[in-house]
């Protein structure tokens, strides 16, 4: 559930604790005085800045402050890490300022969009995460075919992504830098003609950050997949496709359509008859290890980017195919099928 605050000074320096409490599952999150979180202390001493979405001390701090948590911001149902990372990926606007009682806001856009989306890190003393505020147009799937529909101009929305008992107060150098428009959309807004239709922000929302939250639901997999089989889902990790019979069950914009599959085909098996990829943010060895504790009995094959795992449930198999892909993350594949198949690959 969102909080939303059309207006933003009437509520001073309000606490923001009790309705994230009541509206929000309860996870485990750092005291107010102290956040947790990896620093970026390596970004705050000055010099040019990297492209933020490529640096991997921004990716691990903004995964560890997002985890797997999923949301529709400026994209439908997608890891809130993904859409932070996009919305700071342009490579020649990062900025960096410093505030007066010593923290920094780390900021870039998505060029593509021309700023339309854009993102800012608001960092303590230390360098560690407060907050996150993401310019974006609430997009969600709509009609049929399913389509992605946002917000038209002028209604953006700023959602401050917060660790909890952040003060609104706190977060007031987000609502200052959003309210700055990148150039090509400030010279939209400066047009007698074009300016009604420039960028605004014209609410601003309150979400509290809950890393622990698992990355996908019952929802994002096939009717027939066996619960039994639950376990070799991983939580931390995030759905990208499922397909149950040859069909997509996942994505929605998939759904119903043909999955074609032809490794099975060309490794002389039969079709999987379910299928389950997903993402891991973990280490290729920790994600193996961790698949080694799970599929007790299965037989395992590794190498240092691939690893398999074939095992057999009742009367089918099922294999785990592991790829490391460096900074996108642990590629992890799920087949079943509901007759044992050979030894053999």
């Amino acid at each position: 559930m969102h909080i939303i605050f059309s207006n933003y000074r009437t509520l001073g320096s309000a606490l923001l604790v009790a309705a994230c409490v009541l509206s929000q599952p309860a996870r485990a999150t750092a005291a107010p005085s102290a956040p947790a979180g990896k620093s970026l202390s390596s970004l705050l001493a000055g010099g040019p800045l990297p492209r933020l979405s490529e640096d991997p001390q921004v990716r691990a701090a903004l995964f560890d402050f997002f985890g797997y948590a999923r949301g529709s911001y400026t994209e439908d149902d997608e890891l809130l890490l993904a859409q932070a990372l996009e919305a700071i990926s342009e490579k020649r606007d990062a900025t960096r300022t410093v505030l007066a009682d010593g923290r920094q806001l780390l900021a870039s856009m998505n060029d593509r969009k021309q700023g339309r989306e854009r993102g800012a890190m608001l960092l303590d003393k230390r360098g560690a995460i407060i907050a996150f505020g993401l310019v974006n147009g609430h997009c969600r799937l709509e009609g049929q075919p399913l389509a992605k529909v946002c917000n038209p101009d002028p209604n953006a929305v700023l959602t401050v992504f917060h660790r909890k008992g952040m003060l609104v107060g706190d977060a007031a150098p987000l609502l200052a830098w959003a309210r700055q428009l990148p150039p090509m959309l400030a010279l939209i807004a400066g047009d007698k003609e074009a300016g009604a239709d420039g960028q605004k922000i014209a609410s601003v929302e309150y979400v509290l950050a809950q890393p622990a939250l698992p990355g996908w639901n019952r929802a994002q997999l096939p009717p027939a997949y066996p619960p039994a089989l639950l376990p070799l889902l991983l939580d931390k990790s995030t759905v990208l496709t499922s397909a149950g019979a040859g069909v997509f069950a996942y994505p929605l914009t998939l759904k119903g359509k043909k999955q074609n599959n032809v490794l099975d085909h060309a490794e002389g098996r039969p079709p999987r008859d379910l299928e389950v990829a997903l993402r891991s943010y973990a280490s290729f060895d920790t994600v193996v290890e961790r698949y080694r504790q799970l599929a007790k009995g299965a037989r395992l094959q590794r190498n240092e980017r691939t690893a398999y795992l074939d095992g057999n449930m009742g009367q089918g198999s099922y294999r785990v195919y592991i790829r490391n892909t460096g900074a996108d993350g642990v590629m992890i594949d799920v087949a079943l099928w509901q007759r044992k198949l050979s030894a053999s690959r």
